[in-house]
């Protein structure tokens, strides 16, 4: 899975500037939908700096519909999303209006598989919670999906070494390639670069794993 990289890339407020802390201050991640039914860190940045006279976008990561992430801030920067909480959350926004609709499942396969990324690296941020959830917003409708059951994904499919590539025989590579052409002729995924990845065998454990995620949530 990769990040795109929009650090210093996007609008900033003119003098206005967020503040920093140290990583180590991070103990939660928040979940976040844009409560927009389409958008981009581009458009959400804009809104932040120019409507709300926000310093920058608020959200140090955004993640697309089609399952795209774009890494906005650096960790240690505090941005504006969960109030009195900021300084100790990390936010992640899923794009999309999910009072009205539903994550994609590259989306929510995007969100577990960073969420994951993100508590190996930040070894305080043990908690994971929905907007909503943080003091002073439970009036707010956001995210709207079950962090429940988010969390139990999430718990559910942490596995060691995922960021290993995988190791299999010249055989195995023959047969996952197969699959992986199998699923793209049946248009359950649409993203050749999963095909080009086991070509040149460097999927890891845990691009398979989010592989796995997005073909079981279509398949059922």
């Amino acid at each position: 899975m990769q990040i795109v990289d929009l650090r210093g890339k996007l609008l900033t407020h003119k003098t206005k500037r967020y503040s920093t802390r140290k990583e180590s201050d991070i103990r939660s991640i928040a979940i976040h939908h844009s409560l927009t039914v389409s958008g981009s860190p581009e458009a959400f940045a804009t809104y932040h700096v120019n409507t709300n006279g926000w310093p920058g976008i608020a959200y140090p990561y955004v993640i697309q519909r089609d399952g795209t992430i774009y890494k906005c801030h650096d960790h240690n920067v505090v941005t504006y999303h969960v109030g009195n909480s900021n300084k100790h959350a990390l936010g992640i926004c899923l794009v999309g209006d999910f009072r009205t609709q539903h994550p994609t499942t590259e989306q929510y396969a995007a969100a577990i598989w960073l969420v994951r990324k993100l508590q190996q690296e930040l070894s305080n941020a043990k908690e994971v919670k929905g907007h909503s959830q943080y003091p002073g917003y439970s009036w707010k409708a956001c995210p709207v999906i079950s962090m429940d059951k988010f969390i139990a994904d999430l718990v559910n499919g942490v596995q060691k070494g995922d960021d290993e590539e995988l190791k299999l025989t010249d055989y195995q590579w023959k047969v996952l390639s197969l699959n992986i052409q199998k699923l793209l002729d049946q248009k359950v995924i649409t993203d050749v670069k999963w095909l080009e990845k086991v070509q040149l065998r460097t999927l890891t454990n845990s691009e398979l794993n989010w592989l796995n995620n997005v073909v079981v949530m279509r398949l059922t």
